[in-house]
């Protein structure tokens, strides 16, 4: 039994990062190159509004920046790794 318990245990801690993307849109408020972060709004979101704080995410791939801006509305996939906020994959709509 104790087995059972530590396999189903690995397969959730190994699962873990994949059970976390959420994919989400918002509309960028800044485009940092330099510490290789954006800042989105969210949209969609319980208790999202105009006034919401943008919230800032890491960019995985910097070859991202290329196609952002300010403005833009996009939607994206995002994971905390390593206990920041990253953005793996991200479009403009």
């Amino acid at each position: 039994m104790r087995t059972l318990g530590l396999i189903a245990f690995i397969v959730c801690v190994s699962c873990g990062p994949v059970l976390a993307q959420q994919q989400m849109t918002g509309k960028v408020a800044s485009v940092d190159e330099q510490s290789g972060s954006v800042s989105i709004t969210m949209s969609g979101t319980t208790g999202s509004d105009a006034s919401t704080a943008p919230t800032k995410f890491k960019v995985q791939d910097g070859l991202q920046f290329n196609a952002l801006k300010p403005g833009d509305t996009v939607s994206f996939t995002a994971l905390n790794q390593n206990g920041a906020l990253t953005i793996t994959s991200i479009s403009r709509q």
